[in-house]
């Protein structure tokens, strides 16, 4: 996913800024945050921006910056690009089948 050999950004960037943020999301106890809840499924559309940023030697790459989270998200893009979105999205989150479909495990 990189631009150009020398600017740095992966994807893994991208998914350890995810990771943080529901992680901090977690981290209080209800009302203040998300509560550990085993039978509840979620959809969430992350908007984000990738912002400049320059190293301690001057070297730039870019930083994911995450701009808001929906937690009823419009699908109907993903469901234009990518026809099985919502058949991936019941097989992992409700018949815990993961395997088959276009998911990423980011933790």
């Amino acid at each position: 996913m990189n631009y150009a050999p020398e600017i740095s950004l992966k994807q893994e960037d991208i998914f350890k800024a995810f990771v943080e943020l529901f992680r901090a999301a977690c981290a209080k106890p209800a009302p203040l945050g998300i509560c550990d809840y085993p039978s509840s499924r979620a959809v969430y559309a992350i908007d984000l921006m990738l912002k400049w940023e320059s190293s301690g030697n001057g070297k730039q790459h870019m930083q994911p910056q995450v701009l808001e989270v929906n937690f009823n998200p419009d699908c109907e893009r993903a469901c234009k690009y990518h026809p099985t979105f919502f058949n991936d999205v019941f097989c992992t989150l409700f018949l815990d089948e993961p395997n088959n479909c276009h998911v990423t495990s980011v933790v």
